[in-house]
């Protein structure tokens, strides 16, 4: 074998990316793994700068326990060279609740029994209230308690139309689990995730998975998992950027970079986006019509605007404070108009964190703060009013943090910055999306890509094939998936 010659070629070192190539590679395929970037990770790369280590984007692992990404590490043996952080050694976070009328309560995020009575002060329920405990109680019991035949039959109906028809329930429990479970897990409106996805993620939560980090970064776990590519003889091609995914008789059999080196191989496995893999990198005219189609209608999820600010002392106690108004619970149609300028952003979540309490992740006594709320995929988001109203959040729940002399410095972070790290931008109101296709009516569940393509040869992983999970996991779960379909079918 050559040495532009490969048993399987994966374009795009992402968590999805990494996962498969770092498989492949140990089952005994000799991979290339090629990635614009500098090193792996994708979205999730970890930036090393002044001395801290931290995502361009804010990150909640979940599940806390038994998580796929152990998993991985431990069947490449490489679970002693990335080191756990568990949320109960450090807390999951503090969730904060709005009333109309300004007052602001708060709760420790916790589902264990003996905290839950908390959250019922949280939400704006007395426990004397016999009426309100019942309805949620009723409609809490009906979801952990659901099968996986009956959240089979949920991906027809969006989680907000679903989780009101069961029934009255108050009004803050409702404002916690579709802005939580819907918009919060999955990056998108609650009006549109079908509703398999929340009771899934609602469960997962609730067996108290919270939170999860590695030493170094999410984006250090992939790096290490993407060695056990060369470790196998295979070839990491990192700062190169992928011009096509070539094809020999109606199948795929290798890629040609931008620099015009061509790599072959009879498996060609893309992390760069199910839309742009087939319309860009490989061609429509090289897929049926019917596919080509299907695939220019994929929903992208929503995107996060906001600050990362380094701060000169310690601000945040836990890695995680969210923000809930009441009545948060957005549908798509009011992220549209805020973009049209019809509208400001007024009532969104607003999610504020830090990696900075971590081992080894920030200078002694330093922080780097996130402070971001959702919004459209368009690359071309004015972030202005979106940090005004991030700005009233922040003096809510953590004044300390924009007190004189507290920040030495703050990035802002946008939609446009996305398509430099993520997946390529191909069409007008698309590119900053967090994850990818979104997990919505008709592309969730059964519905979403499994991975395969009507190409011999040419799979997707990523978020935009099937697996399940919050963000990284999802992609780590296809990468999984992709593996396993490679094996059998090659």
């Amino acid at each position: 074998m050559s040495n532009y010659e490969y048993d399987a070629i994966v374009v795009g070192a992402g968590p999805g990316g990494s996962t498969v190539a770092a498989l492949l590679a140990n089952a005994g395929k000799r991979v290339l793994l090629v990635d614009k970037n500098a090193k792996p990770g994708g979205r999730m790369i970890t930036i090393k700068r002044e001395g801290f280590s931290y995502e361009l984007f804010p990150i909640n692992c979940v599940p806390q326990h038994d998580s796929l990404f152990e998993k991985l590490s431990a069947i490449l043996g490489k679970q002693n060279d990335v080191n756990l952080i568990l949320g109960d050694d450090f807390g999951i976070g503090k969730l904060y609740y709005e009333t109309p009328q300004g007052e602001i309560r708060g709760w420790m995020m916790n589902f264990k029994p003996a905290n839950l009575i908390k959250m019922l002060g949280f939400i704006g329920v007395k426990l004397w209230d016999v009426r309100a405990l019942a309805q949620m109680t009723r409609v809490a019991g009906k979801l952990i308690k659901m099968k996986e035949d009956e959240i089979a039959k949920l991906y027809n109906i969006s989680a907000m139309e679903y989780f009101d028809s069961l029934g009255p329930v108050p009004v803050g429990f409702r404002t916690f689990m579709l802005a939580t479970f819907g918009e919060g897990a999955f990056e998108m409106t609650s009006d549109r995730v079908a509703a398999g996805e929340m009771v899934k993620m609602f469960q997962t939560t609730v067996k108290g998975s919270g939170g999860r980090y590695y030493e170094g970064g999410i984006g250090h776990f992939f790096e290490v998992m993407a060695t056990a590519v060369t470790d196998h003889g295979g070839t990491l091609l990192m700062s190169t950027r992928v011009k096509s995914i070539d094809t020999e008789n109606g199948a795929a059999c290798g890629i040609t970079t931008e620099d015009g080196q061509q790599y072959r191989a009879p498996v060609v496995i893309s992390n760069a986006g199910i839309r742009q893999t087939v319309l860009k990198l490989v061609g429509e005219t090289h897929f049926p019509r019917d596919y080509t189609v299907k695939i220019k209608s994929l929903e992208n999820n929503l995107a996060c605007v906001g600050y990362r600010y380094f701060t000169s002392k310690p601000v945040l106690e836990y890695p995680m404070m969210v923000l809930f108004p009441e009545g948060c619970v957005s549908k798509y149609s009011e992220f549209e108009k805020i973009e049209r300028g019809e509208a400001k952003p007024e009532s969104g979540y607003i999610y504020i964190g830090t990696t900075s309490l971590y081992p080894d992740m920030a200078p002694q006594g330093k922080q780097v703060v996130y402070a971001v709320v959702s919004c459209v995929s368009d690359t071309n988001v004015d972030p202005a009013p979106y940090l005004e109203y991030i700005e009233k959040g922040v003096r809510k729940v953590v004044p300390e943090l924009l007190k004189p002399g507290v920040i030495a410095r703050m990035e802002i972070m946008t939609t446009a910055i996305v398509p430099g790290v993520g997946n390529d931008a191909i069409f007008p109101g698309q590119g900053g999306e967090s994850y990818g296709i979104a997990n919505t009516l008709g592309q969730a569940g059964p519905d979403r890509p499994d991975g395969s393509t009507p190409m011999k040869g040419l799979y997707i992983v990523g978020n935009d094939a099937a697996g399940f999970g919050l963000g990284t996991h999802q992609a780590v779960d296809s990468g999984f998936n992709v593996f396993e379909m490679v094996m059998k079918h090659g």
